[in-house]
């Protein structure tokens, strides 16, 4: 049955290699919900968008479109993240500095503030000038 979509399919897209990245982009449209825009929507996910781009009810610009800029989105991510890494570098400000975490039994963490410690370790100071 896939085989005479993807023969179908080769009246709209000449290019079988096209097809593929086209008709996977589908299958990811689809999966994320996009309509099923035939009436057969018993079949697997991919031979529906076969099926789909040999109807013509789908729109193939668009799905080259969108083919380009799914891929196109991970060399965005990683420019992006590498800005993130730069500004966080240049950041001077860190609200963190004087806090200390620790872990309790019950797997809770717990957030010491610049007094607690203070105290603490005038406590520690002071039982260790006592033991000597």
């Amino acid at each position: 049955m896939a085989r005479i979509t993807v023969e179908d399919c080769e009246q709209v897209v000449k290019n079988r290699f096209d097809l593929v990245i086209l008709a996977a982009q589908r299958t990811r449209q689809i999966l994320a919900g996009d309509a099923i825009t035939i009436k057969n929507k018993e079949e697997k996910k991919p031979v529906i968008s076969l099926r789909e781009i040999a109807a013509k009810t789908v729109s193939i610009d668009a799905l080259k479109e969108s083919s380009i800029r799914s891929f196109r989105s991970f060399a965005l991510k990683d420019d992006i993240e590498e800005e993130a890494e730069d500004m966080i570098e240049e950041d001077t400000y860190n609200p963190y500095v004087n806090i200390e975490m620790r872990s309790l039994e019950s797997d809770k963490i717990s957030v010491l503030k610049d007094v607690e410690l203070e105290e603490t370790a005038q406590l520690q100071e002071e039982l260790s000038k006592d033991s000597v």
